[in-house]
């Protein structure tokens, strides 16, 4: 206990007693210099009062400043005939006297000390006829001074005076100020004269004291008593009331400390303390205070009930030093006392609750008339929220709204946060999974309060949004959860339970939220507006805006990326009306199975709209964002069992990742998903599109999934057309082309399961089998002297791979076949609306020798700047030209376009040759190269092989030249 928190435990009897030998020695100027020095001036009333308290260390200031003043440093001993003499302290020097002798006197000095000064401790040992021994000790955080010291000596040599007896002698032989742990006093005195009679009155007296002592020592304990209990309840609040009990303990029986420990009817416990009392309350601990007289701590204490007519409170109870006695009545007031502070306090405690309900009514009323007018779920949820803090005095506050099929909570109300903050508590979504007061609340719709001392997951939670604690009420409508309203505290003591009163404003405010949201229907736009996608469990557009703009916000770590992947399922159309929607909704489950299946827990998949999902990742890299869509690709390399069937199906995946810190959260978040959409869309549309024929959509469906590892299987087999060189007539070249060999089927025509093929994404599949092939074939030829060209078909969709270039060299090296060997033919349209822009595959594989064919050219869009900017070595003149072609008309067409492509440097190839004719006229135009059924159709490597090494140095026929 520091001095600041020292009590006014000293008289002001002695004050009274210093000032007037000051004036009588000096005058009222003196009196006014002394509290001038003092640091008092205008405190001469105050210090003269007959029962006020100073700090014992006012007393020391004064005591000092006499001093100086009148120049006499043993100016205590002057303070005892000062007693002796004073008028106004007559009635206690009647009350001294009572006792009967010197002896008994000096007995008492404990009580009688305590009562001028709780900071000291005076003790009796001994006392014989003519004799007493006596101990002081100031207690700590105080130390006395010589003027103490001689004002206890000047009091004790008055004691014998009080009974017609000479001064007592005092012998101090040892001294605290010097060092010593307590002050000795011997007194003496004489017994003779008018105090033998006294004595001999005092032992034929039957009462020890005489009743006009007891009279007066009743009156004195009245008026205190009076004064104490006046005014307790003056209206003001309960904590204002309980003050004013603990700080009027004192004037019922002063002693250097006080406790209050009482407990309301809600349950709420209030402690007050002053002095001494709060080492009494360090030492108990955990423990409560008991009535009865106790030893606690180095300190000794006398508790008493706090007891009304209808109800026990607590206790309240005087601290005193070891020593320091009490009046027999003391006791006696303090159960008085503590009954009217018993009083008050029950009808404070009545008032309190009546003034609460009527402004919980108020306001209830306030927000009743306010929620009239809302008609969504989000703003009755916000006008609770904004009722909360006034209602119950939270620091803020916020509503959320319960997802019956999620089992979970998101915030569709928020109050008094910081916009910080705001945003996270926005996003935030639990559930009873993860939070066990979640689930406690669900079960048993019982209010409760969360604070660090509650699970993992709250103090985890609380720390997240800097709050200390929470109270939590549910929101029914028809006994039907439907939400909760969240009172948080974040600054001060946050109360220790929800006592009744508070419980009641919180009820009253739940029970009005969930009448709104009952009364205008809806529940319906609170599922509408639940964070799961009801299909498939994912989370919704909606909980993945609001986690990819806390992803944005709070980034897991300080070079952690946010990625994002936009899917589109391929042909889920088809899905659909082949099998119906219900085979649909399967395959839209199962999806969403396998995609929770290849990300981490911390990362999002939600279905964004029908057929489209969105996969958030954050703290991720560019790297790491393209490994999961590649293990989103492999997951799905196993077919679908949807109503009976299996059924492939393959995304369309774009990627976005974030290049720049974040702005504006809401900004960035649309950004993010406007760049992975695009992407998406781009590898989309890069794709080809389904097929239309008349094959009828079931047998289409039964084609897709069975070409789903054919090529494994052996059934995609490559054949050869071979391609002539016009001028001699020698096959200079072959053109690898797919089939497949369907079990059942048999052979499929390429126009029916390549469209098949390119739609579902496995013609890069069949493309690179097609390749490695045709190169091993072609170089197994040329180690037997058959040295041709091999031309082989690539798919637009292969060029948007980024490692194209590198599966192409690759082939090479494996099969031995030269880069001057290899043609790679790509369709017009396909070469200059996609390729040409993608990778710089083009200038890479012309580089390694490949030459680079535009197939069906005069068939696209093609324009003279882009055939001279890109680096092909060849154009195919389309069939459909060639078919036109015969002796008597000549094309100006393909005569135009053999010339373009002479004056390009291109070698020009004819598809479609199957006549005669055709061939003459492409030889008049200069064309290079022919190809079709007049050479030969497409046919097995084996059969080709034959026909080739008998033919490879035959001319043409006469009729063909």
């Amino acid at each position: 206990m520091s001095d600041k928190d020292a009590l006014a435990g000293t008289s002001t009897l002695t004050t009274r007693l210093l000032l007037r030998v000051v004036s009588d020695r000096g005058g009222e100027e003196a009196v006014e210099r002394l509290l001038d020095r003092a640091g008092m001036p205008g405190d001469r009333d105050r210090l003269r009062r007959l029962s006020g308290r100073v700090p014992y260390s006012t007393k020391l200031q004064l005591f000092d400043a006499a001093v100086h003043e009148l120049k006499d440093p043993r100016i205590g001993l002057a303070l005892g005939r000062a007693a002796v003499a004073d008028p106004a302290l007559a009635m206690l020097r009647r009350v001294t006297t009572a006792f009967g002798s010197p002896s008994a006197v000096l007995r008492q000095v404990s009580r009688i000390s305590t009562r001028l000064d709780s900071a000291a401790v005076f003790r009796c040992l001994s006392t014989d006829r003519g004799t007493a021994e006596l101990v002081w000790c100031v207690m700590p955080p105080h130390h006395p001074t010589r003027v103490d010291c001689d004002y206890n000596i000047g009091m004790l040599m008055q004691v014998p005076v009080l009974f017609g007896l000479p001064p007592a002698v005092v012998d101090h032989s040892v001294c605290q100020v010097e060092g010593a742990s307590e002050c000795a006093y011997t007194v003496t005195w004489q017994g003779t004269g008018p105090a033998r009679w006294w004595h001999r009155l005092g032992r034929r007296s039957a009462a020890p004291i005489p009743p006009q002592g007891c009279g007066t020592a009743a009156e004195q304990r009245l008026e205190s008593l009076q004064e104490a209990t006046t005014d307790l309840v003056s209206g003001d609040s309960l904590g204002a009331t309980l003050d004013r009990v603990a700080t009027r303990a004192d004037r019922a029986v002063h002693a250097p400390g006080h406790v209050l420990d009482v407990t309301l009817p809600g349950g709420e416990r209030h402690v007050r303390s002053r002095g001494l009392g709060a080492s009494a309350l360090a030492a108990l601990g955990d423990s409560r205070l008991q009535p009865g007289c106790h030893r606690i701590g180095g300190t000794q204490v006398l508790a008493v009930p706090v007891t009304s007519a209808t109800r026990d409170y607590g206790v309240l109870a005087v601290v005193a030093w070891p020593g320091q006695a009490l009046f027999p009545g003391d006791a006696d007031a303090l159960n008085a006392y503590a009954r009217h502070a018993a009083a008050a306090i029950e009808m404070t405690a009545l008032l309190t609750e009546a003034r609460d309900q009527e402004e919980t009514a108020r306001l209830l009323l306030s927000v009743a008339r306010s929620l009239a007018g809302r008609r969504t779920a989000r703003d009755i949820a916000q006008a609770v929220a904004d009722a909360v803090p006034t209602l119950c005095g939270a620091d803020r506050a916020s509503v959320a709204l319960w997802e019956p099929g999620a089992q979970a909570v998101w915030m569709a109300g928020l109050s008094g946060w910081p916009p910080g903050l705001a945003e996270q508590a926005a996003g935030y979504v639990t559930d009873t999974e993860e939070s066990p007061e979640l689930g406690e609340l669900v079960a048993t719709g019982a209010p409760m309060l969360v604070d660090r001392s509650s699970s993992d997951w709250a103090r985890a939670m609380l720390e997240q949004f800097g709050v200390s604690a929470m109270g939590a009420v549910p929101i029914k409508a028809d006994d039907r959860l439907v939400g909760i309203v969240l009172a948080h505290w974040v600054a001060g003591d946050p109360p220790a339970t929800l006592g009744d009163g508070l419980a009641e404003r919180l009820w009253g405010l739940a029970g009005l939220a969930g009448v709104a949201l009952d009364n205008v229907q809806l529940l319906d736009e609170i599922r509408q507006h639940s964070l799961h996608d009801s299909l498939t469990s994912l989370a919704n557009r909606a909980l993945l805006e609001a986690r990819l703009r806390t992803a944005l916000t709070r980034p897991a770590s300080p070079n952690g990326q946010v990625g994002l992947l936009f899917c589109d399922i391929r042909r889920l159309k088809r899905i659909n009306d082949s099998l119906g929607h219900g085979a649909g909704d399967v395959v839209l489950q199962e999806v969403a199975r396998r995609l929770r299946s290849v990300v981490r827990e911390q990362d999002t998949v939600a279905r964004y709209s029908g057929d489209e999902f969105v996969v958030l990742l954050p703290d991720a890299t560019d790297r790491s964002v393209r490994e999961v869509a590649a293990r989103i690709h492999r997951s799905l390399s196993t077919p679908l069992s949807a109503d009976g069937h299996d059924v492939f199906v393959d995304l369309a995946i774009g990627i976005a990742v974030t290049e720049a810190p974040a702005g504006e959260p809401d900004e960035a978040a649309q950004a993010l998903v406007r760049r992975a959409a695009q992407d998406m869309d781009g590898v989309r549309n890069g794709g080809p599109v389904s097929p239309a024929g008349g094959d009828g959509r079931r047998e289409g469906l039964r084609l897709e999934t069975d070409l789903h590892g054919a090529v494994d299987r052996g059934e995609v087999e490559v054949h050869l057309q071979p391609q002539v060189e016009i001028a001699t007539g020698r096959v200079v070249a072959v053109e690898a082309l797919a089939r497949w060999r369907h079990p059942d089927l048999g052979y499929v025509a390429p126009d029916v399961f390549v469209p098949i093929a390119e739609a579902s994404g496995q013609i890069q599949d069949i493309g690179i089998h097609v390749m490695q092939e045709a190169c091993r074939v072609i170089a197994g030829w040329r180690a037997e002297g058959l040295d041709l060209e091999v031309a082989v078909n690539v798919a637009a969709v292969q060029f948007t791979d980024p490692g194209f270039t590198d599966v192409v060299s690759c082939v090479l090296a494996q099969t031995g076949l030269p880069g001057a060997r290899l043609t790679l033919e790509v369709t017009e349209s396909q070469v200059f609306s996609e390729v040409a822009a993608r990778h710089g595959h083009l200038e890479r594989l012309r580089a390694m020798g490949i030459g680079l064919s535009v197939d069906d050219f005069g068939t696209g869009y093609s324009s003279l700047a882009q055939l001279h900017r890109l680096p092909v070595s060849e154009m195919k003149v389309d069939r459909a030209f060639t078919a036109g072609l015969h002796d008597g008309a000549p094309s100006p067409l393909v005569a135009g376009i053999v010339g373009l492509g002479h004056g390009l440097g291109l070698r020009v190839v004819a598809e479609g040759v199957e006549t005669a004719a055709q061939l003459r006229a492409l030889r008049a135009m200069g064309c290079e190269r022919a190809q079709g059924y007049l050479f030969g159709r497409p046919d097995t490597p084996a059969a080709l092989r034959g026909q080739l090494l008998a033919k490879a140095r035959s001319s043409l026929s006469p009729s063909a030249a």
